[in-house]
């Protein structure tokens, strides 16, 4: 059995994808995988479903949920899996292999990537990471605190996107990242790791004009919307493209 929350929350026997029920319902097994093998409690899913003024049958409402979803996960077959929802006391524990839930294998193929030395091999790796995403992880059931408890998933595929365009750029594939690096820029016009690689990559493409033109907008903005300057690399990087320093080109 398969658990998606990188996009949608969904489960999938085999080809076959299991109807979850409605919202609520989905957002407790999604809050449980993202915790898969770890006690959560009672009080904590109450608080991540009704983030203002639970009413006062929530509690009863987060048994009634879970008891629903040990029943449709027990139909799909899910006990043939050794996957199952556990009570111990006040808290419920998803138990189930992590590779089983993609934010975790997404997290797994990342650490690997970090790990391999050859280029070639870290960008496939990191490509099969970043595939895994089908949107806003738990696109369908999120709520502002939600949100809050996956910033750090979010933040690590924006790492994870700017990882794999290192290492594109050290493989010499300027050419086919200047496209996808302007529109991650465009996406997070304030992260400045991107920004100095669409700048790299369009130098590299002979097109250092533009490189500058992508410089001076993303200055205009990080000085009139948050009163910041450029870091000093980017600044760096500025003064590179000016002299057409030959460090920037490609080794």
């Amino acid at each position: 059995m398969e658990f998606r929350l990188l996009g949608a929350v969904e489960a999938w026997a085999g080809d076959r994808q299991i109807d979850l029920g409605p919202r609520q319902q989905r957002l407790v097994l999604a809050i449980l995988a993202l915790n898969v093998n770890q006690l959560v409690p009672l009080d904590r899913l109450v608080d991540l479903t009704w983030p203002e003024s639970p009413p006062h049958t929530a509690r009863h409402a987060i048994h009634v949920r879970v008891s629903q979803l040990r029943t449709i996960l027990a139909t799909a077959g899910a006990d043939h899996g050794n996957v199952k929802i556990s009570t111990r006391g006040p808290t419920y524990v998803l138990q189930a292999d992590p590779m089983s839930v993609d934010a975790h294998r997404f997290r797994a193929l990342l650490a690997t990537a970090r790990l391999e030395p050859d280029d070639l091999e870290r960008a496939s790796m990191l490509r099969r990471a970043l595939d895994l995403w089908h949107g806003p992880p738990l696109a369908d059931v999120a709520t502002p605190r939600v949100e809050e408890l996956c910033w750090g998933l979010e933040e690590t595929r924006l790492t994870a996107l700017e990882e794999l365009s290192d290492a594109q750029l050290r493989l010499g594939r300027h050419e086919e990242v200047v496209d996808e690096l302007a529109e991650y820029a465009r996406q997070h016009p304030y992260r400045q790791r991107l920004l100095a690689q669409l700048m790299l990559a369009l130098y590299r493409a002979g097109r250092p004009a533009d490189a500058l033109i992508a410089y001076r907008h993303a200055r205009s903005r990080l000085v009139d919307e948050l009163g910041l300057d450029p870091s000093p690399q980017l600044q760096q990087l500025e003064r590179a493209i000016l002299r057409g320093d030959p460090s920037l080109d490609l080794p």
